[in-house]
């Protein structure tokens, strides 16, 4: 089936359309406004852990552990910078900032995916730190429950947008960029596929798959290990 730019909510929408996910942010709409920082910091970064590792000392291994805390329950991802250096770091430098606390999952797709990373409540878009070159490594695909970045339609154009997904999409591999997997909370990954959703009007294009009732991030760190 077609499927918007999976962006479809980073700049809003610039969108496309497309069997990809370039949807917001993913798929041309450019949510995300031009490369400025995001915001302050809120002192997550001075958190420690239940081992007493600081949450930036967590974000900055080789393969940091994020959960993410959302409103229907815990998901965690484990991120492979070995292999997504570029896409691992910028990621990470989000969560750390606190940029994805309160913000929602804009977009979606049931059996397709989910798609996080650049709006809070009421479609307010926030503002990024810029685009980063995408990132592809063949050994990164898009397994069921992979993260990876979601975009504009041109190659380099991720920036904070992100989408998990529901059942392994093959057809998005060498086209975006994989960055890790979902390593616990598949339930509620299910369980967010599954809410009811409807098409909004947003700057003057429709939006599809927006869940009728806000799916928050209520926050994402990092941890030093699982569980």
């Amino acid at each position: 089936m077609t499927r918007g730019p999976l962006l479809i909510a980073t700049i809003l929408l610039g969108a496309g359309c497309g069997s990809d996910p370039s949807g917001t942010e993913a798929g041309e709409t450019n949510t995300s406004g031009p490369s400025e920082t995001a915001e302050a910091e809120t002192g997550a970064t001075e958190t420690e852990t239940e081992t007493g590792v600081t949450v930036m000392e967590a974000c900055m291994v080789d393969t940091p552990i994020v959960v993410l805390d959302t409103s229907m329950g815990t998901m965690v991802v484990q991120l492979d910078g070995l292999r997504a250096p570029i896409t691992v770091a910028n990621f990470v430098s989000y969560v750390s900032s606190g940029f994805y606390d309160g913000t929602i999952f804009h977009r979606v797709l049931k059996d397709f995916v989910i798609q996080g990373g650049g709006f809070n409540p009421g479609l307010e878009m926030k503002t990024t730190m810029g685009p980063i070159p995408r990132e592809i490594d063949p050994d990164l695909t898009h397994v069921d429950g992979a993260i990876a970045m979601a975009r504009r339609n041109e190659p380099d154009t991720a920036e904070s947008q992100w989408y998990i997904t529901d059942n392994a999409q093959p057809g998005l591999d060498g086209d975006y960029a994989v960055f890790g997997v979902l390593i616990d909370g598949f339930e509620v990954r299910d369980a967010i596929a599954d809410v009811p959703v409807e098409t909004v009007e947003f700057m003057g294009q429709e939006l599809g798959g927006v869940p009728v009732e806000d799916v928050l991030v209520n926050a994402a760190y990092c941890v030093d290990a699982w569980p």
